[in-house]
C-alpha cells in the first residue's frame, strides 16, 4: 500500500468519495444534514489550507482505495499546557476494499503521522448509527472517550 499527502491536484478522486460518505450521513441523518453535493474545488482547496491539515490517499497498485482528512490541533491538559492531538475528520475506505484490512492500514499510517507530530492522541468522532465503524474502532484499541447525548425537539 502507499500513502500520498493529499494537496490540491486530489480533487478529482477524493471530492466523490467526500460526497459518498456525506450521502451516508444524509440518509441516516435527514434531521440533521441536507441532501449533499460535490464538494466544489474552491471548498477543497481551502479545506486542506486549514492550519494543521494532514490529508493521506492510499492506493493500492495505483488505485485509491481510501483517504483521511485531519487535523493536528493544540489543546491544553493537566500534565501539558501544550498538547497535541490528532483529529480526524473523515476517513473513508472505498466500500469494494472494506474488510479487506485496508482500513487497519490507513488508521497505522495516522497513529504514524501523530507520533511525528508529537500528538498524545487521535480523536475523532461516530456516529451511533454507524456500527461498523464502531465496530472497525474497537477491533483497532480504541475506547470511548465521551458520550455525546441529545434531544431533538
Amino acid at each position: 500500500m502507499e500513502f500520498k499527502f493529499i494537496d490540491k491536484t486530489f480533487y478529482d478522486e477524493i471530492a466523490p468519495k467526500s460526497l459518498e460518505l456525506a450521502m451516508f450521513h444524509a440518509k441516516n441523518r435527514t434531521d440533521l444534514f441536507f441532501e449533499p453535493s460535490l464538494m466544489s474545488k474552491k471548498d477543497f482547496k481551502e479545506r486542506i489550507k486549514i492550519k494543521g491539515f494532514v490529508g493521506i490517499a492510499a492506493y493500492e497498485n495505483d488505485v485509491l482505495v481510501g483517504y483521511c482528512f485531519c487535523r493536528i490541533k493544540n489543546f491544553k491538559s493537566i500534565q501539558n499546557d501544550n498538547s497535541k492531538s490528532l483529529w480526524i475528520d473523515e476517513l473513508f475506505v472505498c466500500p469494494e476494499y472494506r474488510r479487506h484490512g485496508y482500513g487497519t492500514k490507513v488508521f497505522t499510517e495516522l497513529k504514524e503521522i501523530a507520533k511525528r507530530n508529537d500528538c498524545f492522541i487521535i480523536e475523532f468522532d461516530v456516529w451511533q448509527l454507524n456500527e461498523s465503524a464502531q465496530k472497525f474502532y474497537d477491533s483497532l484499541g480504541c475506547t470511548t472517550q465521551k458520550i455525546t447525548k441529545e434531544l431533538i425537539l
